[in-house]
């Protein structure tokens, strides 16, 4: 439990220091966002992913929009990379899986969303008493 506080306040941190450079971009539009169709997407690994940010956040939406997009994403792997060794093998595939399919601008965003879901609904199921 004490590495998903961690992470947690990891991201929090990340999130506090990081609205100064996305102010002007509204969360709802970046998350309404899809990668382009001709955007090479690594193949789920192990390993942690190295998705090419600049390509994914490039939209015909603007240079406000990819900026924001850059920003929050090189912040959110720097947060995520260091943590990766502890999720489940099986949760870094599936998850890199989902991301990569549903192609959302915001990638590390929604896979550590999904890996941090799913350590959470695993916990939840030996701890049913949430103690």
């Amino acid at each position: 439990m004490k590495k998903i506080t961690t992470c947690a306040l990891l991201a929090v941190l990340a999130a506090a220091c990081a609205p100064h450079a996305r102010a002007e971009v509204p969360e709802g539009e970046l998350n309404s966002l899809y990668i382009r169709p001709e955007v090479q997407l690594p193949a789920p690994a192990l390993t942690f992913p190295n998705y090419p940010v600049v390509d994914d956040c490039t939209t015909e939406f603007g240079d406000a929009v990819t900026n924001a997009c850059v920003t929050g994403e090189k912040e959110r792997a720097l947060v995520l990379q260091p943590a990766w060794d502890e999720y489940q093998d099986s949760d870094k595939i599936t998850c890199q899986e989902e991301v990569t399919h549903i192609r959302h601008i915001q990638l590390y965003k929604n896979l550590a969303y999904c890996l941090d879901k799913r350590r959470y609904d695993a916990w939840r199921k030996t701890h049913p008493e949430g103690h």
